[in-house]
């Protein structure tokens, strides 16, 4: 039975409902053998023994039998990883550790292809995502859908809306579309499978790029690559990269992104339990535009997302806009179980390049815009509009 100690992994904490939300931790090193880890347990301590003497009571003499037993390992331990009291020491089970990789790197599903966000009653378009069925029908960023297959937008929920447009693929969906101040026109779009990303770029008004990273994931890195190439092709004044409501990911996925705007410098310095720091180098990488780069950040940006922001600000390329971010600052190894389960410890803090703890503090941002409820990315999003505004009066 292998363990793998994945390559730089940000880990999760678990919230209701299997909702994983906060990265917390490097993983670092090469795989590591988890019989290894095994064999080196003392089963002489009298606390194991003790563990596998109520493990059999209650396997073998329970009235209560037979039990599954792996709910009994499961339900151990978890039971032990949660005393230790830190939140970020956890078990997942497999399906709670499917649902933790679909969410720090997508998952395929149908539909357009279209980064949407609920809109007044409407959903808007930001962002058409190349070569899928919304770039080929014509859709843009703002468009407004006012109807669905004929069913009006505003007499859904947006989670329902979305779900409208998502569909077999093959299948055609009809939308009705509002751009500008043109009256209504329909539009038919054929469904297909669209791949997962967790990063996209577009151009917003005054030459200005925009790029959003929605976590730190396998094809973060090649995916913002792929959207700075996009951007470059206009003549940028500067670049706004949204770690807005990112929950982090894998810290080498931000390792590589940083590098992107970064010749030469620390990404981050790593803390173990001997006290001892390791810097996390700038990495060899082609490189983006030298242009004002601005970064929004809120209360939702945590670990990776807080790796990058504190990275590039202390390294005088970045300002940081909006809201103070998340605080987390410690980091975790990963061992994988060979039925899909995995344990995750806390066995590291992360530092910023001026060597400074955000744990339970966050990074406080040069220019602080209040969150207003509004969904970011849209038309009528100050935080943006800020970014915005600094961009332009830092390129005149």
């Amino acid at each position: 039975m292998n363990a793998r100690r994945g390559g730089l992994f940000l880990g999760f904490a678990i919230g209701a409902l299997l909702s994983i939300i906060f990265a917390v931790g490097f993983v670092a090193g090469a795989a590591v053998e988890q019989r290894r880890v095994a064999s080196s347990a003392d089963t002489s301590d009298p606390n194991v023994r003790e563990f596998l003497y109520a493990y059999h009571l209650v396997t073998q003499r329970s009235y209560f039998r037979p039990f599954d037993a792996h709910h009994l390992v499961y339900a151990a331990i978890d039971g032990m990883l949660a005393a230790t009291g830190d939140p970020h020491t956890l078990f997942l089970s497999p399906p709670q550790n499917q649902a933790a990789d679909h969410q720090l790197n997508g998952s395929n599903f149908s539909g357009i292809g279209a980064i949407v966000v609920p809109y007044h009653g409407d959903l808007q378009i930001v962002a058409p995502l190349p070569h899928t069925p919304a770039t080929q029908a014509g859709l843009k960023a703002n468009d407004l859908v006012t109807r669905i297959g004929g069913v009006s937008v505003s007499s859904m929920s947006g989670d329902a809306a979305i779900a409208r447009i998502h569909g077999r693929t093959g299948s055609t969906v009809v939308l009705t579309v509002v751009r500008g101040h043109s009256r209504p026109f329909s539009v038919r779009v054929k469904r297909a499978q669209i791949p997962a990303i967790t990063a996209y770029g577009r151009i917003l008004p005054h030459d200005l790029g925009y790029i959003q990273i929605l976590s730190f994931g396998d094809t973060t890195n090649a995916e913002v690559a792929q959207a700075l190439a996009q951007l470059t092709t206009h003549r940028l004044r500067g670049i706004i990269l949204d770690l807005r409501g990112n929950p982090g990911g894998y810290v080498d996925a931000a390792q590589r992104v940083v590098s992107q705007f970064l010749t030469h410098g620390t990404v981050a310095y790593e803390e173990g339990t001997n006290h001892q720091l390791q810097a996390l180098p700038v990495l060899p990488s082609k490189q983006a535009p030298h242009v004002p780069l601005a970064i929004l950040v809120d209360a939702d940006s945590a670990s990776a997302a807080e790796i990058t922001a504190a990275a590039l600000r202390d390294n005088h390329r970045a300002e940081l806009i909006g809201t103070r971010t998340y605080g987390k600052g410690s980091m975790q190894s990963v061992y994988s179980l060979a039925d899909g389960s995995s344990i995750r410890i806390t066995d590291r803090l992360w530092l910023t390049p001026d060597k400074r703890s955000i744990g339970n503090v966050g990074i406080k941002p040069d220019i602080y815009v209040a969150e207003t409820g509004v969904v970011s990315g849209g038309s009528d999003d100050p935080q943006l509009t800020a970014a915005e505004r600094y961009l332009v009066k830092k390129a005149q």
